[in-house]
Order: C-alpha cells, then sequence, then structure tokens
C-alpha cells in the first residue's frame, strides 16, 4: 500500500485584545460555523479561519459587474480559466496543472457538482449571479465543507435558497447582451413557522462564435461555435432538522474546436446534462454530542453530436460527407454520509466522520461514420465504444477526523487527518494543519501545511478507441504537498491587506504521452509564490479589490525538466473600483492582466502565449422599491482572450472571447 505522510500542525483561533471589541472566545470550529453565517458583519469574520481563504457577497459581485459564477471567480486572485478543444472550461488555482481537470472542486450549497466524466462543471460556470447570496474560495489543498477536499482548491457556491438571514422573499430577474444573449429567471422563499421551501428557475442562451477566424490541424478555417443553452431548477425544503434539496441543469454548448483537433460544423453541439437530490438531518444527542448524516444520488453525463472531420482524406481513408459522430455518456453517482461532532472534552471540538460513495456508467452509446471510409453510419457501441463503459465504476470509502482545542486566548490548534480507498487504487492518506495567530486585533498570522490527492478521472482511466486520447486504468492518484503563511492586516473590520506564501509540490500528474497518446502519471510540478490583496474602502463610497499574483518554478514531464511553468501566467494583477455616485447609482472599473504563457520544450511553436489585459465598464441603478438596472461593457479594447493549444491540435490558441456588453435588471422582493 502507498501510505502518503501524514502531516501534523497546529492553527490558532485569535483572540481580540481590545475591550471594546467582542472577545472571540469560543473554539475554532465554533468560529468557522459562526463565520458561515455573518461573513465579514462582525469580527468573528471569514479572516480568522485556517484557510487562504476569499468570500464575496452578493453585493460586492455585483458592483464589480459580475454576471455569472465565472466573472465572480475570475475577480478572485491566483485564479486563471483554461480549456481545451471542446470548451470544457476549468479554473485553474497557482498554475497547478493547467490542461487537467478535477484540480479544483465546485460545490452549491454544500454538493459538490463536479461530473464524473471529465471531473469537470463546466455546465455550472454560466450560473447567474442573481442565485448566488455568497462564495467561498479556498486556494490550496482542502475545504471550507466538511467531508470534501480539493487538491488545489475548493468552492463553495451559497444561493438565496440557503437563507442565511436574508430578509427578501425572492426577485425575478433577465438580461441580453452580445451575440444575442438572453437569461430570464427567478427565485422565491416561502417562509413557514417551522418549514421553509426555495425554489429558483432560469433559462439562458446566446449565439456565441469565437471572435476570430480559427484554422485547424487540416487547414481548415472558420468561426468555432462557442453558443451555449442552459436551463436550471433547483429546490430546498426544510423541515426541523431535516432538509431535502435538488437541482437539475441542463446544459448545451457548440462543438467549439472539436474532439480530432479538426473544425466541426457550425451547428454542431454538446450537452452535460445532470440532476441531483440530496436529503439530510441533524440530531442533538446531548449538550455535547451531535450527529449528522446525508445521503443522495446524481446523475451526469456527456454527449455529442457533430462532424468531427470535414469532408476529405485523410490518410488513406476517405469521408466525402466528412466524419460525423453521435456520442452519449451517462454515470450515476450514489453517496452517504454520517458524522459526530463532540465538543465534551475541554477546549477540543472533534467531527468524525465516514462517506461511501458508488459511480458508474449507466448508458453509453457510439455511433460514427464507417472507420473505413465512406458516408453509412455504423453502431460501434459494441465493436468500438469510445469509453469501457463495463470497466468504468468506482466504490470509494473515506474516513476523516478533525479537531481544533483553544490554546489561549491567542492560539488555538487544529489537526484533520483522512484516507481514502477507492476501487483498483491503493489506500490514500491526506492530512492538513493550520496556526493562526493574533497578537492583536489589526495582525493575523496563519502557517499551515498538508498533503492531498486527486482521483484520476473515468475520461483519463477509460477512454479508448480515440485517436488523440487513450485512457489508463492503471493510473495513480495526482499528489500534492503545500505549505502556506498567510499574514493579515486589518485596520477596520471592512478593511484587509494581505500577502500569501506558499509551495506546493505537485507529483504523479496526469497528462497523455505526446507520442502514445496513453494518459499517464507522467507530470511534477514545483510551485513557489505569493499573492498579495486588499480588499476594503477608503472613503465612504467607494469598494476596491487589488490583488496581484506571482508564481514560478520546476516542471518535469517523462525526460523534459523546464524551469518555467507551461501554459501557466507567472503575473497576474487583478484590480476592482466601485463607487456609489449616489444612493441609487453606482458606477465601477474593472481591470485583470495576465502575464504570456510559455509552452512546452517539444512545442514547435517556441514563441510564448501572448499575455491579455481587459478593462470593464459597469454602470448601476437601484431604488428603494427593489427594481435595479445595471449594464457592463466587458473587455472595451477588444482583447482576444485565448486558451492554449497544446502541440499536434491546432496551430494557433483558441479564441474564446473578445468585446461584449450586457445589460440586466429585475425586481427584488
Amino acid at each position: 500500500m502507498n501510505f502518503l505522510p501524514l502531516v501534523v500542525s497546529f492553527s490558532l483561533i485569535p483572540i481580540t485584545l481590545l475591550a471594546t471589541e467582542p472577545p472571540l472566545t469560543t473554539s475554532l470550529t465554533e468560529e468557522m460555523a459562526y463565520a458561515e453565517q455573518v461573513a465579514t458583519q462582525t469580527n468573528r469574520n471569514i479572516d480568522y479561519q485556517p484557510f487562504i481563504l476569499s468570500v464575496w457577497e452578493h453585493k460586492d459581485l455585483v458592483s464589480f459587474g459580475a454576471h455569472t459564477l465565472k466573472d465572480s471567480l475570475m475577480l478572485i486572485p491566483g485564479i486563471d480559466m483554461m480549456g481545451d478543444t471542446t470548451n470544457n472550461r476549468t479554473p485553474v488555482i497557482r498554475g497547478s496543472n493547467p490542461l487537467a481537470f478535477g484540480q479544483t472542486k465546485l460545490a452549491i450549497d454544500g454538493v459538490v457538482v463536479n461530473d464524473r466524466s471529465f471531473d469537470s462543471y463546466s455546465a455550472y460556470l454560466d450560473f447567474p449571479i442573481e442565485l448566488i447570496q455568497r462564495i467561498e474560495v479556498v486556494r490550496g489543498s482542502g475545504s471550507f465543507i466538511e467531508g470534501v477536499n480539493g487538491y488545489s482548491g475548493s468552492i463553495n457556491v451559497i444561493t438565496y435558497a440557503k437563507d442565511e438571514g436574508e430578509p427578501l422573499e425572492g426577485v425575478i430577474f433577465g438580461s441580453f447582451g452580445s451575440s444575442s444573449s438572453q437569461q430570464a429567471g427567478f427565485w422565491y422563499t416561502h417562509r413557514a413557522s417551522n418549514w421553509k421551501l426555495s425554489t429558483d428557475l432560469f433559462y439562458q442562451s446566446n449565439d456565441a462564435t469565437s471572435p476570430i477566424n480559427v484554422t485547424d490541424k487540416y487547414g481548415n478555417t472558420g468561426l468555432a461555435s462557442l453558443k451555449s443553452r442552459q436551463v436550471g431548477f433547483g429546490f430546498s425544503y426544510v423541515y426541523g432538522a431535516f432538509s431535502l434539496k435538488g437541482r437539475v441543469n441542463e446544459f448545451t454548448t457548440g462543438s467549439a474546436f472539436g474532439n480530432l483537433n479538426a473544425l466541426p460544423n457550425i451547428d454542431g453541439k454538446q450537452s452535460l446534462p445532470s440532476w441531483y437530490l440530496e436529503s439530510a438531518y441533524s440530531h442533538k444527542i446531548t449538550d455535547t454530542l451531535a450527529l449528522q448524516a446525508k445521503a443522495g444520488i446524481m446523475e451526469d453525463g456527456w454527449e455529442e453530436e457533430s462532424r468531427l472531420l470535414p469532408p476529405g482524406t485523410y490518410g488513406l481513408i476517405t469521408f466525402p460527407d466528412g466524419f460525423w459522430a453521435y456520442l452519449d455518456f451517462n454515470t450515476r453517482l450514489l453517496y452517504g454520509n454520517v458524522s459526530a461532532i463532540y465538543s465534551g472534552i475541554k477546549n477540543h471540538k472533534i467531527t468524525v466522520g465516514y462517506s461511501a460513495k458508488y459511480e458508474d456508467v449507466i448508458d453509453m452509446s457510439t455511433v460514427t461514420t464507417n472507420k473505413t471510409g465512406g458516408t453509412v453510419l455504423v453502431d460501434y457501441t459494441k465493436l468500438a465504444p469510445f469509453i469501457d463503459a463495463g470497466s468504468a465504476c468506482r466504490h470509494t470509502d473515506d474516513v476523516y477526523i478533525n479537531d481544533t482545542m483553544d490554546i489561549s486566548d491567542q492560539l488555538a490548534f487544529s489537526l484533520y487527518l483522512g484516507g481514502t480507498k477507492a476501487s483498483h487504487i491503493d489506500f490514500q492518506s491526506y492530512a492538513r494543519g493550520a496556526l493562526v495567530y493574533q497578537p492583536h486585533r489589526q495582525h493575523i498570522l496563519k502557517l499551515m501545511v498538508g498533503n492531498n490527492f486527486r482521483l484520476p478521472s473515468f475520461r483519463e482511466m477509460y477512454t479508448q478507441n480515440h485517436p488523440a486520447k487513450i485512457g489508463n486504468p492503471n493510473l495513480e492518484p495526482e499528489h500534492v504537498m503545500s505549505y502556506e503563511t498567510q499574514y493579515l492586516y486589518k485596520p477596520t473590520m471592512a478593511t484587509t491587506l494581505g500577502i500569501n506564501l506558499f509551495y506546493l509540490q505537485n507529483k504523479d500528474q496526469i497528462a497523455p504521452n505526446t507520442t502514445t497518446k496513453l494518459y499517464q502519471n507522467i507530470g511534477k510540478r514545483d510551485i513557489l509564490g505569493f499573492e498579495t490583496e486588499f480588499r476594503g474602502s477608503i472613503g465612504e463610497n467607494d469598494l476596491i479589490a487589488l490583488s496581484y499574483s506571482y508564481i514560478r518554478g520546476k516542471t518535469y514531464k517523462g525526460s523534459e525538466i523546464t524551469d518555467y511553468l507551461p501554459y501557466a501566467s507567472s503575473h497576474m494583477l487583478k484590480g476592482a473600483f466601485s463607487y456609489a455616485l449616489t444612493p441609487e447609482v453606482n458606477a465601477g472599473v474593472v481591470g485583470r492582466y495576465s502575464s504570456e504563457k510559455d509552452r512546452r520544450p517539444n512545442d514547435s511553436r517556441k514563441k510564448a502565449m501572448e499575455s491579455f489585459a481587459a478593462l470593464d465598464l459597469i454602470l448601476g441603478w437601484e431604488d428603494s422599491s427593489g427594481l435595479y438596472l445595471q449594464g457592463a461593457l466587458k473587455n472595451i479594447t477588444n482583447a482576444t482572450y485565448r486558451y492554449p493549444s497544446t502541440p499536434a491540435t491546432y496551430p494557433d490558441d483558441y479564441p474564446i472571447e473578445g468585446r461584449t456588453f450586457w445589460i440586466r435588471s429585475g425586481w427584488k422582493f
């Protein structure tokens, strides 16, 4: 068995030294629970948690022009956005394996929505801002959510369905903008004396294409279809200690830059359908012991209907009408979790938990043009399926324990230990600890160390009969060892200035072999960097967010060794400023810059991917009745935002977006 070293360290929770401030005399676990409710409203806020954690409230996200979850994440220091030929998008934190998925976990109200196929959540990145009450982003391994462990980070979206002291009953909203984009939706909450029901529903679509023409591997030129259509419905029911929540998300997008590195037909499409249902129950046995249990089901998939190769001869095979594919892949996840929280030992709060998951492919089909040439469609579901559905299943057991202890008025101790056993993979242990020290109310220091892992996705393990990527069922998980420290200066409760230092050792990273196309554990990255950030106000009517992120390191891929990080920006600068011109009118400006991205040594294109800079303008109005109107002009200089293309795919990088605009309005009641 492969046992990772268990790392033990310390975490301390601060106590204010000023008599005028409310004392913090509770344990770290209680602080975390309280912080989840009140965020930055009091001294018990998110800055004291044992993570490098960014929390953004809805009003601040809107002030800076966020229209979707993706827009919100791009405001966070150290986060970049990547994608592949199919425009499957993924946030990348601190340059960790930019071309892979699953590096981060996304949860909606505590439910992780990463899919089974890619281990991604691209279908949720266009989640409307009107449904988001708050986002919580951990940069680094671990998570703010019990039982969830992100490899390089985790994101928790708190919707208005969770109803954390929110006085609103609902919102009706809509928007329109570039590329014929349109959106409409609502959320509504009904409250009774001992129960609550929340629902939301939205529809949005656009006809987006690449901002400029692209030329594929075979010399075909044209626009890539990046259009999308999404229908979402969610609900949350709470009755006493029992809760039931669910969500349906139907997301369809264009075929983008294709599956076989050739430009697909403009009407080609992909679908990423998903839905989940989760029930939970909590019970307080004694004053010092409580039990929590939850169980859920989730189904998701990937479907494609497009022309993978245009008409022509490829090698010795001729396709007069092109090579067409109708592919279908659907999976199911069953899971359960039980945990106990015990506070009967003085100065301790201990959480012990166990979770079990079962993942399986429930449906798959492969219908393509005859692979020997011609125009006839052939059902290859049994003859040559694109994924080994019979082997693509996994049973996972996970156990964990978290202990927090107050050491003094200025110090506390936290330790998180766990272990996971998955089918066909050796037992994996993980650990995380943090030290938080507050000598004075205005100064906070954190030291954190831990290790973690990422299980390979079904695509990485079981893809077959594919000329560009071949799955490997013998893959090992990716591993990370992280060392982090953070210093925060808080001149006021609403203003924070911080600097974060980190050193990451990523190994066993998964990538296709450039020669055999087989997914292998051939990657290793040592990443060193820092982030500086400021959030707060200078005057009474402004809101400012500034950050600068820097990374450097070495990369090892097979026999390749580089003293830089391919496909990652060494420098990222983000800034946002919002000002209340009147009590009803607000104006803002948002800018971001990412430096050039170097390529791998074996890439014939020696020139690095060019840097990117954009500036957005925002103007909004909202009156006391709840009516609001806001407009944004994004990327006013019309710079082309791109995702990097890897060797043997497209000769140029993938152009994703240029200048856009949108106008949104609605009524809060």
